[in-house]
């Protein structure tokens, strides 16, 4: 958490300046039954437009959303554009037709484009594309710290910022969202920049096999790292955790940025159930990955290290649902002899050790809405969510195993 502090005080270039002569940056939101967000997520980026931030940015409708009961994303976006076309050019809508069930064939679709477009840039590996989601909105400082970034690593194809989540601003948030908002803000600050930072040299077994990838929002690549590998993952659900694992097999660094992709997070506890067990049915893939690295000859790892790298893998999802049920449950039986009468000192220290697990999230605040939320309240929606996170463990497991399917159609945020 320090680290992540220290980074985000480090200097970025001016956020209005455009991208070095040559090089290009262009951003993909692929949209699927957005409705609700379509208007937001044009005017969000049409303002970053505005300040010369990137060079353009193309919104991804899907032939999986058919009408209804009422108009499509497509329509909605296609409106939106309609009643200001100022960008003409750079804000983009672009349709796929191709009946794929992830969203790999839009991204694929979105970097064609841009291919054709900036075709000089592409040329001479000088175009990126950045990923985000409907809902992602990333700080004004995320792209000179790329463009920075960019210029002192050249040898650094893909880049990962950090997130923090949000409660949607809309109705049916409650409790469980609160909480949600603060154990992911504090898995990617504290989890992820650790892991992150002692990985990207890869100079030790144990640097080269430790386990962090990219969040498939937030994600920077260079289009000759995608030609390499063929476009966006498309063997298994969850692209952006596949990309990074490809990119670890590979021998390929991940840069992290600091500057802060604000994301949200689901409203209920039923819609946080489908988002984690989709999250952690695609953690269990990495096996799948390595197999299509290896028939690909994209494996730059020896055959130990990629065990070691998988069973680091396995740890995350295995001790995020066995450890929800262990404290859970022990918190149960020391709650029960205590109020039964047969408490004595160390069984009260007992509750207490166990309850700081999941309620120490909630007494620091990160984000500026956390700061805004009282003490009491992130603890309470701390423990309404936690136990919600660690349920979707067996239902994502029981799936794996039967090899059912790999995500809900819409992944709920």
């Amino acid at each position: 958490m320090r680290r992540s502090r220290s980074l985000a005080a480090l200097p970025v270039q001016d956020r209005g300046e455009r991208f070095a002569v040559g090089r290009r940056l262009v951003c993909v939101v692929p949209m699927f039954q957005e409705t609700d967000l379509a208007e937001e997520t044009v005017r969000f980026w049409r303002q970053l437009l505005r300040r010369q931030a990137l060079d353009a940015v193309v919104l991804v409708t899907t032939a999986k959303e058919s009408e209804g009961a009422g108009p499509t994303t497509h329509t909605v976006l296609r409106q939106a554009l309609r009643d200001d076309p100022a960008e003409k050019g750079t804000l983009v809508l672009l349709h796929c037709q191709e009946p794929f069930p992830y969203r790999a064939a839009q991204l694929d679709l979105a970097v064609e484009w841009a291919r054709e477009q900036f075709s000089p840039a592409a040329q001479v590996n000088d175009l990126w594309i950045g990923v985000y989601n409907a809902d992602s909105r990333p700080q004004d400082e995320t792209f000179g710290e790329l463009r920075a970034q960019i210029a002192a690593a050249p040898g650094v194809r893909l880049f990962q910022q950090l997130v923090d989540y949000v409660v949607p601003d809309r109705p049916g948030s409650g409790r469980v969202a609160c909480g949600n908002a603060v154990l992911q803000t504090w898995w990617t600050l504290s989890h992820y920049v650790s892991r992150n930072t002692h990985g990207r040299p890869g100079d030790s077994l144990w640097s080269r096999t430790v386990p962090y990838s990219t969040f498939g929002h937030g994600e920077f690549i260079r289009s000759d790292f995608l030609d390499l590998i063929g476009g966006f993952p498309r063997y298994a659900y969850a692209d952006g955790l596949l990309l990074g694992w490809v990119a670890r097999l590979a021998g390929e660094p991940i840069g992290l940025l600091v500057s802060r992709d604000i994301a949200e997070v689901p409203r209920t506890a039923h819609d946080l159930v489908l988002q984690q067990t989709a999250w952690l049915r695609g953690l269990l893939n990495f096996s799948i990955t390595a197999r299509w690295c290896r028939a690909r000859g994209l494996l730059r790892l020896s055959e130990w290290e990629v065990r070691l790298l998988r069973l680091r893998h396995l740890v995350i999802p295995v001790a995020w649902g066995i450890s929800t049920a262990v404290v859970t449950a022990g918190l149960a039986v020391e709650v029960h002899r205590v109020i039964r009468g047969r408490s004595a000192a160390h069984d009260l220290a007992t509750v207490a050790t166990l309850a700081v697990y999941p309620v120490l999230p909630g007494l620091v605040a990160t984000t500026a809405q956390q700061h805004a939320t009282s003490p009491v309240r992130r603890v309470a929606g701390v423990l309404a969510s936690w136990p919600v996170e660690g349920l979707a463990f067996w239902p994502a497991l029981d799936g794996h195993l039967r090899r059912g399917r790999q995500a809900p159609a819409k992944t709920p945020r």
